[in-house]
């Protein structure tokens, strides 16, 4: 390989991570401190696998993101044949304090979202003061219907309804950060698949001084494929 050739190549791997908009999820842990790290990319969609279990900690996937516009944010599970149905979306801080969670996106649809106060893909509404206010670093989880986060005080968020979008409970474990799962995990038809789908709205995209660049490696790199791919 000539060394312009291997030059170029570099580059593109050093910036393609920003190309990516779907990420397919690989060994995401159900809490911070092995959750997987989503900063460097440009996620707008985020595909994976929760086992075919009950154990608490087993059955949720935690991700590191980036939300640049706090208002703009949102995260909803979309379905498909194979996917799961009935999923529990939860947001935490960066000490991970719990922001807001959502089970069941309405009475005839057990996917789950966590609205936004623009653009909103849900059908509830953002509840006042509730949800990210800050740009910054955040972990997003997703389990099954009904695995919810537990501190050491007990439950994080303690809906009435399955459909409420909620805040932290502070009566309950919602003063304290995350320190696991309760395994309340309904044993329902759709436990024998697997799959989940997110799309997300709000997280960080490429600084405008970048887009060029990016835009330029990315194109490289379709190039390069599509050059790969013919011989």
């Amino acid at each position: 390989m000539s060394i312009p050739k291997l030059i170029v190549l570099l580059t593109v791997a050093a910036i393609v991570p920003a190309c990516a908009s779907l990420i397919v999820a690989s060994g995401a842990g159900a809490l911070p401190g092995d959750a997987e790290d989503l900063t460097g990319v440009y996620a707008t969609e985020i595909t994976g696998s929760i086992p075919d279990t009950t154990d608490p900690l087993l059955g949720v996937n935690m991700f590191i993101i980036d939300i640049s516009n706090p208002e703009d944010f949102s995260a909803i599970t979309v379905g498909s044949p194979f996917g799961i149905t009935d999923t529990v979306l939860a947001l935490f801080d960066s000490g991970g304090f719990g922001v807001y969670l959502n089970d069941d996106i309405s009475g005839a649809n057990t996917l789950s979202c966590l609205p936004s106060v623009v653009a909103n893909p849900c059908s509830s509404p953002q509840p006042p003061g509730i949800g990210p206010l800050t740009p910054g670093i955040y972990y997003l989880a997703i389990s099954r219907s009904s695995n919810y986060p537990v501190s050491a005080s007990g439950e994080i968020f303690s809906p009435v309804l399955s459909t409420d979008v909620v805040g932290p409970d502070p009566t309950m474990g919602g003063n304290g950060p995350i320190t696991g799962w309760d395994g309340g995990a309904f044993t329902s038809s759709d436990t024998d698949l697997v799959d989940y789908d997110i799309l997300l709205t709000g997280v960080t995209a490429p600084e405008p001084a970048t887009w060029i660049a990016t835009g330029a490696a990315c194109a490289l790199l379709a190039i390069l494929r599509r050059k790969s791919t013919n011989n």
